[in-house]
């Protein structure tokens, strides 16, 4: 059952697969839900990354409070999280429920500065553009292409 007023599975579909996504907390807090069992109180997380809430059941909350290593919500207004999929019972069988992860972020790997990319940044260090620093943080670059730039 695919709801538009709150996030779900269905919203973390690319190309017909449940993709994990990087989110962060913007704000937790409760309202009225009106779902199949009437009007109930619930606890509510809007992500920056989407423009629906997402209903925060006890078993995410559970995985929030070990994530950030605190009960208190305030503390994760801001904060990094992955928001997965996973297959979960319910009353309508096996469905896909969004769930926080407690594992730590991936971290980004920087990618390798190649050979055709070395003769470009040296030049561009050479002649005042850049500087090394610069370039350090957006690319792996290895001792030996490092003592390319100081070859002169």
């Amino acid at each position: 059952m695919k709801d538009n007023k709150y996030l779900g599975a269905w919203d973390l579909e690319v190309n017909g697969k449940y993709e994990p996504v990087q989110v962060t907390i913007e704000k937790i807090y409760q309202d009225t839900f009106v779902g199949e069992m009437g009007k109930e109180d619930k606890v509510f997380v809007k992500l920056k990354e989407f423009d629906k809430p997402m209903v925060c059941n006890r078993s995410n909350f559970k995985r929030l409070e070990t994530f950030f290593n605190s009960f208190d919500p305030s503390d994760y207004v801001g904060k990094n999280i992955v928001l997965s999929t996973e297959k979960v019972k319910s009353p309508q069988g096996l469905v896909d429920a969004l769930r926080f992860s407690t594992r730590p972020l991936p971290k980004k790997e920087l990618p390798l500065l190649t050979d055709d990319q070395l003769t470009k940044a040296i030049d561009a260090v050479k002649s005042g553009r850049t500087t090394i620093d610069k370039i350090k943080k957006q690319y792996i670059i290895t001792e030996d292409q490092l003592k390319m730039f100081s070859n002169d």
